[in-house]
C-alpha cells in the first residue's frame, strides 16, 4: 500500500498546472483584445456607436467561459477516472485483495 504520491508525478503535475493557468489567462486576454479590436474597427468603418465592439467583446467572453468550463470538466473527469483506477488497481479480477 502506497501512502505517499510519487514525487516525480507531483512535480510534473504542479508545473503543468501553473503553466496551464498562465497560458489560459493569456489566451483569454488576447482573444478579448482581438474581438475588441475587430469590433472597434467595424464600428469605425461603419460609423456606428460602439455596438459591434461591445457585442463582439461579450460574445468572446462568453465563448471563452464556455471553452474553459468544458475543458475543466473534461480534466476533472479524467482525474476522477485515474483516481478510481488507482483505488482499484490493487484488487485482482477475482475479488482478492493484493497485499
Amino acid at each position: 500500500m502506497k501512502l505517499l504520491p510519487d514525487p516525480e508525478r507531483v512535480r510534473k503535475t504542479s508545473a503543468s498546472a501553473g503553466d496551464q493557468g498562465l497560458g489560459q489567462g493569456a489566451e483569454i486576454a488576447v482573444g478579448l483584445l482581438v474581438f475588441f479590436g475587430i469590433g472597434a474597427g467595424l464600428d469605425w468603418l461603419l460609423g456606428t456607436t460602439p455596438v459591434f465592439m461591445i457585442v463582439l467583446t461579450i460574445f468572446c467572453a462568453i465563448g471563452q467561459f464556455v471553452r474553459l468550463w468544458y475543458g475543466y470538466d473534461a480534466r476533472m473527469r479524467n482525474l476522477e477516472a485515474d483516481r478510481t483506477r488507482g483505488a482499484t488497481a490493487h484488487q485482482h479480477s477475482d475479488g482478492e485483495v493484493q497485499q
